[in-house]
């Protein structure tokens, strides 16, 4: 049969996996509050802002099941005023289109919490006979979508998200740079191979770009969304390195390949942020800035470099703030407001050593539990979101691979380092059954992640594994996950749901792909003349 691979480029934060099938979805946890309430007749300023809208960025805004309001467009405009002079009038991209909620299924069911998408989708083929790796774009047009949740949020995360969203239509249009082995290289992906369960020998296969769980950033994230976001592939990266780009003061530091590689060919040497060329190091950098706010006495300031901290995965620089916000705190308290503000900074921090100077800020009455969850962020990771939602969450993005001999699994686990935050150890439980009714058992074990992670998991099975087991030849086995959280001092414990996938042990397969992989990318006809 005809294998697909699609990858839709929705905005994300939840991913929902379903046998080596990847559909991204990104999940609000902001409020139902409209961004916007906006009343009375206003058909001809509608007009007058889409008209001004098309002749500044050169695209029509089309009302499809929800028509444009005025505040919206003013909204859009301001996110497409940040935007460089490349982001404007797109050959391939006409229209944006305003909808009530995306449609993910045959069934047209609609989705309620995916704030916009870019289409069309692709699929990834490694075609054998000529050892290439292409990619076939859907015969559609490139649309970016917004949906009724986008107008819920904040205004600094929709225009966040727009810009998001163009950048995909913009990868799209320059052929998708992000499929290109000099961003492939720069950002650790890998090619893994995917035989079909009905596959033969020497026949062509699916293939994914798979993040390194050895690196520990990948392109920082708006506070919405989880920092391993920008592991899902090369596409969700790249976006979100060009929002880091325009929004994010720490992104030269942080990535200063990725950075670079911008500033060259999606921004023209258009930046954002002046450069200071004393500053060596991103660790620099943030000490230097935190030393100047604390001695200043401006603790927003302090708040803010603790926000731009808190988008990746930066444990014992983490470590080495916490300690120098309790010296600032001190014993005892001389301003409500720094004590405040201070305190509910750490919650951007993933250390349990953040959390335990909240308890003793609480215990000592100098902030109140009440401010403590009236910080959106502290409310996340509070107790019990962390224990009565997150610790439900399935791990994602779940690939069987051997490699030297070895068979390992990968996958994704956004709440690894909230587990941490809260004192929690993570053990993920596998079984692989032969696929049948009987479900009869192969092989089972578990790995134990004691310091919490970046949340990019990989386990050797035979290792990991309760007893020696090999694999039988071209049987359809599935494999179940699922991730144990448990507390090593009062012994709480919570499991997650599993996630699972299905798959193929073939002696002759090779599951890792060359590095770098040539790409090449193959558009309908229509579109191809005005990809440049």
């Amino acid at each position: 049969m005809m294998l697909t691979h699609r990858f839709l480029y929705f905005s994300l934060f939840f991913l929902i996996f379903f046998s080596f099938g990847d559909l991204y979805a990104q999940d609000s946890d902001t409020s139902k509050r409209p961004f916007y309430q906006y009343k009375g007749n206003y058909g001809e300023e509608v007009v007058a802002k889409k008209s001004k809208f098309k002749s500044a960025f050169g695209y029509n805004l089309i009302d499809m099941e929800r028509n444009w309001s005025p505040i919206e467009i003013d909204i859009i405009h301001a996110a497409f005023e940040q935007l460089p002079s490349g982001f404007h009038k797109i050959p391939t991209l006409k229209s944006l289109y305003r909808l009530d909620n995306i449609v993910l299924n045959t069934k047209n069911t609609p989705v309620d919490d995916i704030p916009a998408a870019t289409l069309p989708s692709f699929t990834t083929i490694y075609e054998n006979i000529s050892e290439s790796y292409r990619v076939f774009v859907e015969k559609q047009e490139l649309r970016v979508e917004l949906y009724n949740p986008l107008f819920h949020e904040d205004r600094i995360d929709l225009i966040n998200i727009i810009q998001h969203e163009m950048a995909h239509a913009f990868d799209f249009s320059k052929g998708f740079l992000s499929f290109s082995d000099e961003w492939i290289s720069l950002t650790k992906f890998k090619v893994l191979h995917i035989f079909a369960l009905d596959g033969v020998r020497d026949s062509d296969s699916l293939y994914s770009l798979v993040n390194d769980p050895k690196i520990n950033n990948y392109a920082p994230t708006a506070m919405r969304n989880f920092s391993t976001y920008s592991r899902q592939n090369p596409q969700e990266d790249f976006a979100n390195s060009v929002t880091a780009y325009i929004h994010y003061p720490y992104f030269r530091y942080t990535h200063s390949a990725r950075y670079k590689f911008l500033k060259k060919n999606v921004f023209e040497g258009k930046e954002y942020f002046l450069n200071d060329s004393s500053i060596n190091s991103f660790e620099e950098k943030i000490n230097s800035d935190i030393e100047k706010s604390l001695n200043s006495g401006s603790w927003v300031e302090v708040r803010a470099i603790l926000v731009e901290l808190g988008r990746g995965y930066f444990p014992e620089i983490e470590k080495k703030i916490i300690s120098r916000i309790k010296r600032a705190l001190g014993v005892m308290s001389v301003s409500r407001e720094k004590d405040i503000t201070l305190s509910l900074a750490t919650c951007y921090l993933m250390q349990p050593e953040g959390l335990e100077l909240r308890k003793n800020m609480i215990r000592s009455h100098r902030i109140s539990v009440k401010e403590f969850l009236s910080e959106p962020q502290c409310f996340r990771y509070a107790r019990d979101t962390f224990e009565k939602k997150l610790t439900k969450w399935a791990p994602s993005n779940l690939y069987f691979f051997q490699d030297g001999g070895n068979s390992f699994i990968q996958f994704v686990d956004p709440v690894l380092a909230a587990a941490h935050l809260r004192g929690f150890d993570t053990g993920y439980v596998w079984k692989i059954f032969f696929e049948g009714e009987r479900r009869i058992l192969l092989a089972e074990g578990s790995s134990v992640w004691e310091k919490g992670g970046n949340g990019s998991v990989d386990i050797n099975l035979n290792k990991s594994s309760t007893r020696d087991f090999e694999f039988p030849e071209g049987k359809i086995l599935r494999i179940e996950l699922m991730a144990k959280r448990t507390h090593p001092i009062n012994f709480k414990s919570f499991e997650s749901e599993r996630t699972g996938a299905r798959f193929i042990v073939q002696p002759w397969f090779s599951y890792v792909g060359r590095n770098p992989p040539n790409i090449s990318v193959t558009f309908p006809m229509d579109v191809l003349k005005n990809v440049h």
